[in-house]
C-alpha cells in the first residue's frame, strides 16, 4: 500500500500531499477536528481472496486484492445539506484518482494492473463527505512461495547413488552421478 500512497501524493495535486494509510483514517474519522485540511485521501487494504488452487505437480494460485481510497472533502457551504458542492469536488478528484491508478501496477512483476471496482458515499454530514473508491489487482502464488521449497532446501546435497537392480534374469550394478541444477 505504500507504493499506492506515494503515487497518490505525487499524481493527485488536489490532495496537496495529504494521503495516508488506514490507521490515520481511523484517527481522523473518530476525532472532532475543526477546519482540517481537505481534501485528503486514505488508502485501506480491504481484502485478499485466494482463488482456485491448481496443483498439477506445481502450486499455482491467483489472489485477488481489493483496496479502497477513501476521499474526504470539506463542505464550504454549511447550508448545502444535500452535499452538492462536495459532490463537485468528488467529481474532480475522481479523474485524478483514475489517472493516477488505473492500468498501473505498483509492483510490475508481482501485481497485475489496477482496475476500478466501484464507489460509494460512506459519510455525509454538514461539514464533510467521505467517498470510498474501490480498486482491484491480482497476484500469483507459485511453488517458490510454498513450504515445499523450504523443506527441499533443508535436505543435504545428493551427489551419488549406488543401485543394485536384480531381476529374474537381470543383474545390473551401476552408479548414477548427479549434478545440482544451477
Amino acid at each position: 500500500m505504500n507504493e499506492i500512497i506515494t503515487a497518490l501524493r505525487a499524481r493527485c495535486p488536489s490532495f496537496g500531499g495529504r494521503v495516508a494509510g488506514a490507521s490515520q483514517w481511523a484517527v481522523d474519522r473518530l476525532s472532532e477536528v475543526e477546519d482540517p485540511d481537505y481534501p485528503a485521501a486514505y488508502v485501506v487494504l480491504e481484502n485478499e481472496q485466494g482463488g482456485e488452487t491448481t496443483i498439477n505437480g506445481q502450486y499455482n494460485q491467483h489472489v485477488d486484492v481489493s483496496f479502497a481510497v477513501i476521499v474526504m472533502v470539506g463542505n464550504q457551504d454549511r447550508e448545502d445539506l444535500r452535499g452538492q458542492n462536495t459532490l463537485e469536488q468528488i467529481d474532480s478528484i475522481r479523474g485524478e484518482l483514475f489517472k493516477a491508478l488505473l492500468f498501473w501496477s505498483p509492483a510490475e512483476r508481482q501485481l497485475e494492473k489496477i482496475v476500478f471496482d466501484g464507489a460509494e458515499c460512506i459519510l455525509l454530514d454538514p461539514a464533510r463527505m467521505a467517498y470510498r473508491f474501490d480498486f482491484k489487482t491480482r497476484y500469483r502464488l507459485d511453488r517458490s512461495d510454498t513450504y515445499q521449497v523450504v523443506e527441499q532446501e533443508s535436505y543435504p546435497n545428493f551427489n551419488a547413488a549406488n543401485l543394485d537392480l536384480s531381476g529374474e534374469q537381470i543383474s545390473v550394478n551401476g552408479q548414477i552421478l548427479l549434478e545440482k541444477e544451477k
